[in-house]
């Protein structure tokens, strides 16, 4: 579908995110008949990004039987594409897929909605991510024997397979733990072993992540690392998955919650990410997970939080000029290893150990991103003091340089925040904006940084 102007992509995206409107099209494309009893009770947007050339839903869809009183919940995945790019992809999904229910379903695998150009995939169906299905379903025969390798010695037996989803996100990626157990023939001992089959919408994308895997291992073989990562079963390039086993730790998130621990462990962690980012390896390119910090960028936020809140056009003018000025003054960013994604709960810590995981958006690129990037969490934190200490961890152990362009990136990201506040005010989105005050409370902040205040 041709939405060459802001106002039908506008509309689109209202009506792809109205769950009334959803409701009603789950109900005429998706149960399995016509005259079907079931009902379509609600149909909730759980996830929606829209993009110029690829947007992207999901829905938890509840479903009824108004005879027995049976209720189930469904996730189902909406994408539409530019151009007749969507159309195309349906036409092919028909000719080589079978879309028929499996027996017992009250909704079918996919369907095309004409009137929006949208396809919709009922989980754990996507056209994309064919392993899916068989990983869930289990045991999956391509994957059966490598796993019972990890089991040491011996003749060991498959007893039992329970997958279920971690993360699901159409036409992107998803990751799948498994839970295995399995029972040593010659002595009856019985173990169960956890893994993480990691699911890839494209052959590019899962030899990309292999390729990490691959770097990463070797980096870190020499020992004496401050961060491990987890470590790979199996290589299913042929099926885009990847399977690492399952790694012991709590989640830094939750250790940022005990007052007596907190501090200790953002410097754990400090160290583990200037170690990643001073890394002797030569990172993939970056793949556009984080967007380079420039003054377009901040342009571009501070403009759009000018035309919703005029109100605050003197200090976002101040906010935009310094960090620009800074970021000139700093002049090109450092080009290392970077997480691309990094947050407390892709690290997890256990004893003097520190376990970097989800390496998906792992490249070359500005080491400060991923550091804001934990800092937008730690200062959300009930402990003023984590963030003083994440900072003053993190820059005794990287380059000198580094210290003074931190600032206008901490601000831009900040800028970033205020910006984002207001976003669906300005996109007319009808999912609940963040409340007005927010972007004028992150923009102080951001003022506090560039002047020099504390963390």
């Amino acid at each position: 579908m041709d939405r060459s102007t802001d106002h039908d992509a506008t509309e689109f995206y209202a009506e792809a995110t109205d769950p009334e409107r959803m409701r009603e099209i789950v109900t005429r494309y998706l149960l399995t008949t016509a005259d079907s009893p079931i009902e379509v009770i609600a149909c909730n947007v759980a996830f929606a990004r829209r993009g110029e050339n690829r947007s992207l839903f999901q829905y938890d869809v509840t479903l009824r039987d108004p005879v027995g009183g049976e209720t189930r919940e469904h996730v189902v995945s909406g994408v539409t594409y530019s151009g007749q790019r969507t159309r195309r992809a349906w036409s092919r999904l028909e000719r080589e897929q079978s879309l028929c229910p499996t027996e017992g379903a009250w909704l079918i695998r996919a369907a095309y909605v004409p009137e929006l150009d949208l396809l919709l995939q009922t989980y754990p169906f996507d056209a994309q991510m064919p392993a899916l299905e068989p990983l869930l379903a289990g045991p999956w025969p391509a994957l059966v024997a490598q796993l019972l390798g990890q089991f040491g010695p011996g003749e060991w037996r498959l007893e039992e397979w329970q997958a279920e989803t971690v993360r699901y996100r159409v036409d992107l990626r998803a990751c799948v733990r498994l839970a295995i157990r399995a029972e040593e023939v010659g002595s009856g001992d019985t173990v169960e072993r956890r893994f993480y089959a990691k699911v890839y919408a494209n052959a590019s994308m899962a030899a990309l992540a292999w390729d990490v895997q691959e770097i990463m291992d070797a980096a870190l073989a020499a020992g004496n690392a401050p961060f491990a990562i987890a470590p790979s079963v199996a290589n299913l390039g042929e099926h885009q998955v990847l399977v690492q086993a399952e790694v012991a730790g709590t989640p830094l998130g939750h250790i940022l919650q005990r007052e007596d621990e907190a501090v200790a462990a953002a410097r754990r962690a400090a160290r583990a990410i200037a170690a990643l980012h001073c890394l002797d390896v030569t990172a993939p390119a970056q793949r556009g997970a984080i967007e380079r910090v420039g003054p377009d960028r901040v342009r571009r936020d501070a403009d759009r939080l000018r035309a919703v809140r005029p109100d605050l056009g003197a200090a976002i003018s101040v906010v935009e000029e310094g960090i620009i000025a800074a970021l000139v003054a700093t002049g090109e960013p450092p080009s290392v290893p970077v997480h691309g994604d990094l947050k407390p709960g892709h690290m997890l810590l256990d004893g003097d150990g520190v376990t970097l995981i989800d390496f998906d958006k792992f490249g070359a690129g500005d080491p400060l991103l991923d550091v804001t990037s934990m800092m937008a969490n730690l200062r959300r934190r009930p402990f003023p003091e984590v963030a003083p200490a994440f900072i003053e961890e993190y820059l005794a152990h990287v380059p000198a340089a580094w210290e003074r362009r931190l600032r206008p990136v901490y601000a831009a990201a900040l800028l970033g925040e205020a910006s984002g506040a207001v976003k669906g005010t300005q996109r007319g989105s009808n999912r609940r904006a963040q409340p007005a005050d927010r972007a004028g409370s992150v923009l102080q902040e951001a003022q506090a940084v560039l002047a020099g205040g504390t963390w």
